[in-house]
């Protein structure tokens, strides 16, 4: 892969990560030949810096990035992904959250940017999903874009769901659940995974649908081509309202009659690997027996 030479820098600021730390990473980018973006609220730690400039919080990197480096948790990482979307920057995160199923990096292991740079690494294109709210009519009344999954749930007060599923627009089964989870295969490993549902390998082209809590012992996760369209319609939850969220971040409450619809997105989220075990050596590390 081609060596780094410009890349942005996005720091999660709830996570109160070490300014000192930043910095020694932001010294350690200089000093292998990258320059460095980064936004106007991470100053502290790059005043008088030759080689580092800043952007406005709303402004899209400059054209000649050539990756970001993320710190923070997997929450980070989705962020970063919906935002760069469409600028084709690849990501890696090194990771201050707990889990970290999508940082690639743990922080004891931040020499290993000097790969990067070096161009010593491979890109992991991941699927995202685009999401909709159709209403009776035909109006798309609410629309985002997703990394990890697309929720249907009910609230405040927790009460069963009827609902149907149809993939390319064949009917596939009407289900009673609390509820189901559209998840990508990066996204199987989040909350599709408590669910029930399986552990899919990144790089694979597929939906995974997790129903949560079914009611029936013949609902069960499903895993459909990535081309297929998918329909989540004849939504009935008696008594309380009906939710759709992405990524954990955009809710939008369904009125009656509405009906959700996911697809592949046009963009994939391309993450940065440099070690020789990827997805595998992820796997074996965050699921063992010591978390």
């Amino acid at each position: 892969m081609k060596a780094i030479k410009k890349i942005i820098l996005m720091v999660n600021p709830s996570k109160n990560i070490d300014k000192d730390l930043i910095g020694d990473l932001v010294t350690r980018l200089l000093s292998g030949g990258c320059s460095v973006v980064t936004y106007e609220s991470e100053r502290s730690f790059s005043t008088e810096r030759s080689g580092v400039s800043f952007i406005r919080e709303e402004d899209s990197p400059p054209p000649d990035t050539d990756a970001a480096v993320v710190l923070g948790g997997d929450g980070s990482i989705i962020d970063a992904a919906n935002r760069l979307a469409g600028c084709n920057i690849p990501l890696v995160g090194i990771n201050f959250g707990r889990v970290g199923f999508l940082a690639e990096i743990e922080i004891g292991e931040i020499p290993l940017v000097d790969k990067i740079l070096a161009g010593d690494y491979t890109i992991e294109a991941s699927l995202m999903l685009d999401v909709s709210v159709v209403s009776p009519r035909g109006e798309i009344r609410f629309s985002s874009r997703c990394l990890n999954d697309a929720v249907l749930t009910n609230g405040p007060v927790a009460r069963i769901l009827n609902y149907t599923i149809a993939a390319n627009g064949i009917k596939m089964q009407t289900c009673l659940a609390d509820g189901i989870i559209a998840s990508t295969p990066t996204g199987s490993t989040a909350y599709s995974l408590s669910a029930g549902g399986p552990v899919l390998e990144p790089i694979l082209d597929c939906i995974c649908l997790t129903p949560i809590c079914p009611h029936t012992l013949n609902n069960r996760p499903v895993i459909l081509n990535g081309d297929s369209v998918i329909e989540l319609c004849d939504i009935v939850s008696k008594g309380t309202s009906v939710y759709v969220t992405t990524d954990g971040k955009a809710v939008f409450e369904l009125g009656d009659g509405d009906k959700i619809v996911l697809r592949k997105s046009q963009y994939k989220t391309r993450l940065i690997r440099v070690k020789d075990d990827g997805f595998l050596g992820v796997l074996r590390g965050k699921l063992s027996d010591n978390i």
